[in-house]
Formats: C-alpha cells, structure tokens, sequence
C-alpha cells in the first residue's frame, strides 16, 4: 500500500470506529489480532469487537488523528490519537478509573499497529498525557 493510500485506510478505519460501525472496523482485524490497550490485553477479533460493544454501553467514544507515520513497506504504522470519552451512564468499575453520567475524559496517545494481508495483528498502545479527573 503507498503512503497515501495506507493513510486513507486508517482514516476510514477511524470513521468506523467514531461511528460505531462494530462489523466495519471490526475488518480490520486478523482474526488472532492481539491488542494491547490500557483498559485490556486481549486476543482475537471477536475478543476486541466484545470489549468494544461492552465499553459503548457506557461511553461515546471518539479517536482524533493527530500524526501518523508509516513504515516504509507499509507492514506497520504509528499514530498519535486524541481520546475523548463521555459517559452516558455511571461506570463505577471502569478499568482507568470511574466515571459519572456527563463525565469527559481526554486523553493522547501513540498507537502501533503491525499489519499483515491488509489487516491489524497487533495493537500497542503508550500514552502521552495523563488521564485527568473526569470532567463535568
């Protein structure tokens, strides 16, 4: 995939994501995909799309580009996302701490993602920014 054209991949696999569109950015996952979040350590498409249901149960959740980087054979790429959550509901056990209905988290972070037959088979994340206090 060229430059261009793995950007635009992403891009569309982020529009899915904010849209909530499980069976759209869920193909974009190898079947043995292996994520490495803050939140979880998971394996596995389905393991990935079952978090991510359980977590838009009790967040809006939306991911903004704010770099990205290829390598050059375009088997992995890097990119710097801001994170906005609000919650629709109480979280009292959310994994990153608890948040209240109306609550909004931002927070940045880098996230690798190795690619192979034009899908992701590992997902690491690093945060930039501190997690602040949940916001009215």
């Amino acid at each position: 995939m060229t430059a261009p054209d793995l950007r635009s991949w992403f891009e569309a696999y982020l529009a899915a994501f904010n849209r909530a569109d499980f069976p759209g950015f869920g193909t974009y996952y190898a079947d043995d995909v292996v994520f490495h979040g803050r939140a979880a350590q998971l394996v596995g498409r389905q393991a990935v799309l079952d978090f991510y249901r359980m977590v838009r149960t009790y967040l809006d959740e939306r991911v903004e580009l704010l770099r990205f980087v290829r390598a050059p054979a375009g088997d992995r790429l890097a990119a710097e996302l801001r994170t906005t959550l609000i919650a629709q509901r109480d979280w009292p056990d959310m994994p990153t701490g608890p948040m209240r209905a109306g609550d909004r988290r931002e927070s940045t972070a880098i996230i690798f993602y190795d690619i192979g037959n034009g899908v992701f088979t590992r997902i690491r994340s690093a945060r930039l920014s501190p997690n602040p206090e949940a916001r009215t």
